[in-house]
């Protein structure tokens, strides 16, 4: 009797099924959220979907089986399971190993439905519907993602791993639910520590206060917005909120600027997961991991991840987890796993240790949820692997966030009359437009709220604002509310915090805090040198600072306790830093001094942001100071052998344009090494542009000049070697390289932008010359002939053969892209300017195009591979080139047409899906454009019923005779013009006739 209800219960399965199919397969492929996990975020939504599936399965089962049924496949545990089964079956691509490896799965969630059935007999025939519906359900998915699959070899090669990891994962974690007679004990302990981390964080403190007052977050916090980053794609798609990327991507790493916001975020997500208020995550319960909690841990490398939160359960949360219950919740993904503050670990060589350790932990637990955050500078030098995390960047408040957040601040000051709140806030927002770019930051734009409330203007200056800050926040701050203060912030205390925030930053030990005792000892000791001739009144003294400082003064604070004594810190990062580059500059009052100090970190691309504001401090202090500084940087780099202590330095020094305007001669030299390193780290497809990227990233200030200076030496390395095609590479497009490649600094302003698409355009015209020099030995240039007319299209088809006709490859990306494509009269969408301009004329496109129709039915197959013409480029190429498919002359460009075949057939060459279907839909709607007749055609090759329209759209274009009997062949799939392989790391041999 039971059995026979097997194929109602896969049909009654079937959606909810696929809802947790498609959210594994949205996940695998790292895409935007579909509208499938869109309607998950609505927490109305998702509860209906669970009383659908009960009310699915209730003519079949008894109605307690039915909800517990129901449960299960609405948990994070089987979207776990479905995310298993998805990367092990895309990952074996059919192969004979996937059946044994996925037993390992089906025990695991057999055992955890006879965990949530009571009848068992039903639990085994619940079973084997579950998992025939999923099977089916994810094929049916990870077809989709095949379509339109953005992995490159090394993505593949890891997911391959991760798939191997879920495997086993799946196999300890069917090794401890045998264990278990049921999850009673788990799902309390769940409860009660969601309960602890919901009532430890839900506030978040004012950071302008100086006080410990904390606020609802609805009181102050604006939800940030997140720019998605491809490494190996200039587009930059900017997500509406955390929610969004945390849907559609199973591991995310979060970048951002000192005081950007990063551990807020952290904290107010983990307050939403616990409380049950953020459905993008299926996630139960949060474990918020301080990585500088845990410096010593890691050099110790004793400890395992459950250990450590283990740990973090009963402290802070005063949980103690059941045996296994951490495991559990890993292993199922009902947690989700927050690694704040990477950048915080000072050495690099210990943020490599943790990086690795933490891609340890993703294979150990890959069903496990992961959220990193760093700061953007210096995390390439120890990055998290590509190919397991999504990389997003916290983007800068828009002007209408600092005006919210603006509004908000001034409303929770209590230092104004409540009915000069919102007119004191207008009037900042007015008066601030002048330092637009440092209100942009979340943490300054308080500071800077708190300064104009007292003092009515904002300096400029980026240490005279922190400077400004710490006065506000330790004297006059508190002198308004009637609080004494012991001690001054005088020379003698500014000191004293000038030298412990050196200690304390160069002393990893000392940067989660310092006991009560070592405090008063150290400021004692200071004291005694500085001020006081009397040991015990220095110490009195001491006491009475660490006494204002506990919870009042928020530059120093207390920051809890471990287990003898409270532990004191900088409360924030921001000011530590600050207050160690006051004392670097102090101790190091000469630019040599001072580089002495710093060589070894700059060099190593450590202390970046102390190494910057020391420097700016030395420049305000010692006439010429910031300039000599510069000049030993300068020479340092000419005497390092090391290319990447070269790169470094020279990135260092780039980057200081941004603060301070050097001499003329200082800023040519800086260009001038940019512009070497750049060609010297050229290697195979890698290319190191972050120098370049920099110098465009200068202050308004040094706009004129640091431009006028590329330009000249960009102009003089090609005349000086006119053999290397590299250097006039570069010159022709470093704009586009430099924008391309260096994927994690921020967006120029739009007058940066005007000012180097000139200078481009002016090199292009001058140097465009020089291309012929390279037809015979780069295909670019080759390329750029033809378009000139200078090379026949045959030539270049015979010495380059006809792949790199289509070719993206990094490298070259700027001069690479397919310019008979983008030429024949089609558009780039949303740029109204041509980055090709000045190098051939348009019309020119047209009489390529026409020769090379008769060439590519010449020519052997197939023409391209996935190698020449990526994946991840095909839905911006198609939404790019929208032009008409005749001239003005009336000239059918027949060319053009032939070349798009192999990206239509990218698009379909492992199935059809949901994102193609609705480019389709999409694109039929501009009509006679050629990007709806290739989508026409490529949608004919996997779909019959297609052909007859595309086959008369093909008629109705009055092609040539060979034209037109060729792409009959190819809409109805006998011929295939690209070789497309899974996993393929070098361009195919494979060829047929034509």
């Amino acid at each position: 009797m039971v059995t026979g209800i097997e194929p109602a219960l896969i049909s009654a399965c079937g959606p909810a099924v696929g809802r947790a199919a498609g959210g594994a397969a949205a996940k695998l492929a790292a895409v935007p959220a579909t509208a499938m996990v869109a309607r998950w975020r609505n927490r109305k939504t998702r509860k209906a979907l669970s009383e659908s599936t009960y009310d699915a399965l209730c003519p079949h089962l008894s109605p307690e089986a039915a909800t517990q049924t129901a449960r299960f496949l609405e948990s994070p545990d089987f979207e776990a399971i479905a995310l298993s089964v998805a990367t092990q079956i895309y990952a074996s691509a059919g192969e004979k190993n996937e059946k044994k490896e996925l037993e390992s799965t089906f025990a695991r969630m057999e055992h955890l439905i006879s965990l949530q059935l009571s009848d068992q007999t039903v639990a085994e025939v619940v079973s084997q519907a579950v998992w025939s519906s999923l099977r089916q359900k994810v094929m049916e998915s990870v077809e989709q993602v095949k379509a339109t699959e953005t992995f490159s070899p090394e993505s593949r090669a890891s997911m391959v791993k991760i798939a191997a990891c879920h495997a086993a994962a799946d196999a300890k974690s069917t090794e401890q639910l045998v264990k278990i007679t049921n999850l009673a004990s788990y799902s309390d302990f769940e409860r009660q520590l969601a309960d602890q981390i919901k009532n430890v964080h839900s506030t978040m403190r004012l950071p302008h206060a100086g006080t410990t007052r904390k606020v609802p977050y609805s009181k102050l916090f604006v939800e940030p917005k997140l720019r998605i980053i491809h490494e190996n794609d200039k587009y930059r798609r900017v997500a509406h909120g955390l929610d969004e990327v945390i849907a559609s991507n199973h591991r995310v790493v979060i970048l951002g600027d000192p005081g950007g916001g990063k551990s807020t975020l952290s904290l107010k997500l983990a307050y939403e997961i616990a409380r049950a208020a953020f459905p993008a995550s299926s996630a139960k319960v949060p474990f918020l991991f301080i990585l500088r909690d845990y410096v010593e841990a890691f050099r110790a490398s004793k400890d395992s991840m459950v250990t450590f939160l283990e740990s973090i359960c009963r402290n802070p949360y005063n949980i103690d987890p059941p045996n296994g219950a951490v495991e559990y919740l890993l292993s199922s993904g009902r947690a989700l796993v927050i690694f704040d503050g990477l950048d915080e670990l000072t050495d690099t060589s210990l943020r490599r240790k943790v990086a690795d350790f933490v891609e340890s932990f993703v294979y150990r637990y890959p069903a496990a949820p992961v959220l990193v955050t760093s700061r953007r500078v210096g995390y390439n030098e120890a990055p998290l692997d590509a190919s397991l995390f999504t990389t997003v960047a916290l983007a800068e408040l828009s002007e209408v966030q600092v005006a919210s957040y603006a509004e908000k601040w001034f409303a929770l000051d209590q230092t104004v009359e409540r009915k000069r709140r919102s007119e004191l806030a207008a009037s900042f927002v007015r008066e601030s437009q002048f330092v637009k770019d440092l209100r942009k930051n979340p943490l300054m734009l308080s500071l800077m709220c708190g300064i104009y409330a007292s003092e009515h203007y904002i300096p400029s200056n980026r240490p005279d604002l922190y400077q400004k800050c710490a006065e506000l926040l330790f004297e006059r701050w508190d002198k308004q509310r009637g609080i004494v203060i012991p001690l001054p912030f005088n020379a003698h205390v500014r000191q004293a915090l000038n030298a412990l925030a050196l200690r304390m930053y160069t002393d990893p030990k000392a940067q989660k805090g310092l006991t009560r005792a070592r405090l008063v000892s150290f400021m004692t000791e200071f004291l005694v040198a500085k001020r006081f001739d009397d040991e015990a009144v220095a110490e009195d003294a001491a006491n009475q600072f660490v006494d204002f400082c506990t919870g009042r003064a928020w530059v120093l604070t207390d920051m809890g306790s471990n287990t003898q004594q409270n532990l004191y810190a900088f409360t924030h990062r921001t000011f530590l830093e600050y207050f160690a580059a006051n004392q670097l500059a102090r101790k190091n009052p000469t630019p040599e001094r001072l580089f002495d100090a710093l060589h070894e970190r700059i060099a190593a691309q450590e202390w970046e942001v102390v190494a910057q504001l020391s420097l700016q401090i030395l420049s305000q202090n010692v006439d010429d100071g910031g300039d000599d500084f510069l000049n030993l940087v300068l020479s340092a780099i000419e005497d390092t052998e090391s290319l990447g202590q070269k790169i470094n330095l020279t990135a260092f020094a780039a980057r200081a344009l941004g603060f301070m305007v050097p001499r003329p001669q200082i800023v040519q030299k800086i260009c001038e090494q940019a512009v070497l390193l750049s060609l010297n780290s050229i290697d195979g497809k890698k290319y190191d542009y972050e120098a370049l990227a920099l110098l465009r990233e200068c202050s308004p200030e040094n706009l004129e000049l640091v431009s006028r200076n590329l330009k000249e030496v960009l102009r003089a390395t090609v005349s000086k070697d006119l053999g290397n095609d590299k250097a006039l590479l570069t010159a022709l497009f470093f704009q586009r390289m430099a924008t391309y490649r260096v994927v994690y600094s921020m967006p120029l302003p739009a007058r940066s932008i005007k000012v180097w698409e000139t200078v481009e355009k002016e090199l292009r015209e001058e140097l465009a010359p020089h291309i012929s020099r390279h037809y015979n030995s780069a295909y670019w240039a080759a390329r750029i002939g033809a378009m000139r007319g200078d090379v026949s299209m045959a030539n270049l088809i015979k010495r380059f053969g006809t792949a790199p006709l289509w070719s993206f490859e990094d490298t070259y990306w700027g001069a690479a892209v397919p310019a008979f494509i983008f030429h024949a009269e089609f558009r780039l969408r949303g740029e109204s300017h041509d980055y090709l301009d000045g190098l051939f004329e348009r019309s020119d496109a047209d009489r390529c195009l026409g020769s090379l129709a008769s060439l590519l039915l010449e020519a052997s197959r197939p023409w391209v591979s996935d190698i020449e013409l990526p994946r991840h480029i095909l839905f911006p190429l198609l939404q790019a080139c929208n032009g008409p498919i005749s001239s003005k002359n009336g000239t059918k460009k027949e060319g053009s047409l032939l070349m798009f075949l192999p990206v239509g057939e990218l698009l379909v060459t492992q199935g059809s899906n949901e994102r193609l279907h609705e480019t389709i839909r999409t694109g039929v709607r501009t009509g006679g454009m050629l990007q709806s007749v290739i989508l026409k055609w490529a949608k004919a090759r996997i779909d019959p019923e297609a052909r007859p329209s595309a086959l008369a759209t093909l008629r109705g274009l009055s092609l040539s005779t060979e034209v037109t009997q060729f792409i009959t062949r190819w809409i109805k799939g006998d011929i295939e013009t690209g070789h497309y392989a899974a996993t393929t790391s070098e361009p195919s041999t494979q060829t047929s006739e034509a």
